[in-house]
C-alpha cells in the first residue's frame, strides 16, 4: 500500500514538471507534492529562471505546517546558491521528515551533494528507482544544457510509408492528420525554440505558434479519452504530451530561421518580435542589393538578423546552438525540411525525433534529411528508447 502511494504521489509531482517544460530554462522543470498524515497539503513546480523552484513553490503553498512531512520532488533538490537560495535549505527549515526523489541531479554543482545535505542534517531521503527512467526523460534537455551547454534538439517530421515529407512538386498539405497536427502544437507548448530553415518560410510563411483553436472538439477529445494506443518504451515526455493538457502557454516561443528568405515583405515572421534569422557572414554584403534592405536594415540593428561566422554548415549549427543556448534556449524543436535537418544529422545534433508516420505512397518526392550522410550502414544512428503511438 505504502508503494502505491508513493507511485500516485510522484505521478503527480511529474505532472507538475511536465507542465512548466519550456518554461524554465536554465533550470530543469521540477515537480513537488507535500504529504502529512496521508494527505496532500500543498505542490509546486519550478518557475521561470531566477524565481522559485519546484520545492519552494510547494513549501509556500502549504496551508498547514511541513513538519514532519513527506516531500515528493521529480529530481534531487540543489544545494547551491544561483538566482535562488538553495532548496536544501528550505526543505531543512520546514521540517521536512523525508524527501522521495528518483533521480540525482546532473548538474556537477549538485550530484549527490543535495541528499547529502539533507541526510546530514537529519532528513530521511528516499530513492523511488522505479520512476528513475520517467524523471530522467524529462530532464534530458536540462542535462545536455549542463553539460554540452546546447539546446536539446528534438526533430519533428510527417512522413509518408516510402520516407517521404512532400511530394516532387513540394505539396505537403496534409500527410498528417489534425489528431497528429494537435499533438505538434502541444509540442511546441514544451519548447523555448522552434527552427526552420529559409526554404520553409518561403514555401509555407508559417507563424510557427502555439494554435490550440485551430482544432475542433473531437481532435482535443480523441486525448481526452485516450484513443490512442502506446507501445514500446514508455517515454515520459512522450506520455505527457498525450495526457497533459497544457493550456496555459505562458512564455513566448522564439522562432529561429536559418539563411534568410528571398523577401521580408510579406512573410509573417518579419513582424514577430520572438523571430531571429541566422545568415551566414560570407553572405552579407549580398543584403544591400536586395529590395527589402530596410527592413533588413532594422532586423540587424535590433539584433534579430544575426550573422554566423563559421564556414561550413555543420560549423555553423554548432555556433547557432552555442548561441541559443546563450539565449536562454533548453529545448529546441527542429520543423525546417530536409536540408536543415541534415545539417543538423550530420553535425550530430538531433537528440530526439518526433516523427508522424502516414499510411501514404508519395513515390518521387522530398525526403526527411539530405546532408552528407552516412557513407557506411555501420555509421547509421540508432535510435534507442522508442515509443510507438497510434493515432
Amino acid at each position: 500500500m505504502e508503494n502505491l502511494k508513493h507511485n500516485e504521489y510522484m505521478t503527480l509531482a511529474l505532472k507538475a514538471a511536465f507542465g512548466k517544460l519550456g518554461v524554465t530554462s536554465p533550470n530543469p522543470a521540477v515537480g513537488a507534492v507535500i504529504v502529512k498524515d496521508g494527505t496532500i497539503i500543498a505542490t509546486g513546480s519550478t518557475q521561470a529562471c531566477g524565481l522559485d523552484h519546484a520545492e519552494v513553490v510547494a513549501l509556500k503553498n502549504a496551508k498547514d505546517t511541513c513538519s514532519g512531512a513527506t516531500m515528493y520532488v521529480t529530481l534531487e533538490p540543489c544545494c547551491h546558491w544561483g538566482k535562488t537560495p538553495p532548496c536544501t535549505d528550505a526543505i531543512i527549515r520546514a521540517g521536512i521528515a523525508r524527501v522521495v526523489i528518483p533521480a540525482l541531479d546532473p548538474n556537477p554543482e549538485v550530484a549527490g551533494k543535495g541528499v547529502r545535505a539533507l541526510q546530514q542534517a537529519g532528513v530521511e531521503v528516499i530513492f523511488l528507482r522505479e520512476f528513475s527512467q520517467a524523471a530522467i526523460d524529462l530532464i534530458r534537455p536540462f542535462k545536455k544544457s549542463i553539460l554540452r551547454h546546447r539546446p536539446f534538439v528534438i526533430h519533428k517530421a510527417a512522413i509518408s510509408l516510402d520516407g517521404r515529407t512532400a511530394t516532387s512538386t513540394g505539396d505537403s498539405k496534409w500527410i498528417s492528420s489534425p489528431v497528429s497536427r494537435l499533438l505538434v502544437h502541444r509540442l511546441r507548448a514544451c519548447t523555448d525554440t522552434i527552427i526552420v530553415g529559409k526554404a520553409t518560410v518561403e514555401t509555407d510563411n508559417p507563424k510557427l505558434t502555439v494554435r490550440y483553436s485551430d482544432f475542433a472538439h473531437e481532435h482535443t477529445q480523441f486525448y481526452e479519452t485516450k484513443q490512442y494506443q502506446v507501445s514500446g518504451y514508455s517515454n515520459s515526455f512522450i506520455n505527457g504530451l498525450l495526457e497533459f493538457w497544457k493550456s496555459d502557454v505562458t512564455h513566448d516561443v522564439k522562432k529561429i530561421v536559418i539563411g534568410l528568405p528571398q523577401s521580408l515583405h510579406t512573410i509573417h515572421l518579419t513582424n514577430d518580435g520572438n523571430a531571429y534569422f541566422f545568415v551566414a557572414q560570407k553572405d552579407k554584403n549580398l543584403l544591400s542589393k536586395r529590395d527589402d534592405y530596410g527592413i533588413i536594415t532594422k532586423l540587424i540593428d535590433c539584433g534579430r538578423i544575426q550573422f554566423l561566422q563559421s564556414k561550413t554548415g555543420v560549423e555553423q549549427i554548432y555556433e547557432l546552438l552555442d548561441i541559443l543556448h546563450t539565449m536562454g534556449s533548453m529545448i529546441t524543436m527542429l520543423e525546417g525540411g530536409a536540408t536543415v535537418a541534415g545539417s543538423f544529422f550530420d553535425a550530430n545534433e538531433i537528440d530526439q525525433c518526433m516523427y508522424v508516420y502516414s499510411p501514404i505512397l508519395v513515390g518521387k518526392g522530398k525526403s526527411v534529411i539530405e546532408g552528407k550522410g552516412r557513407q557506411f550502414i555501420a555509421q547509421s544512428l540508432t535510435l534507442h528508447d522508442i515509443t510507438n503511438v497510434f493515432l
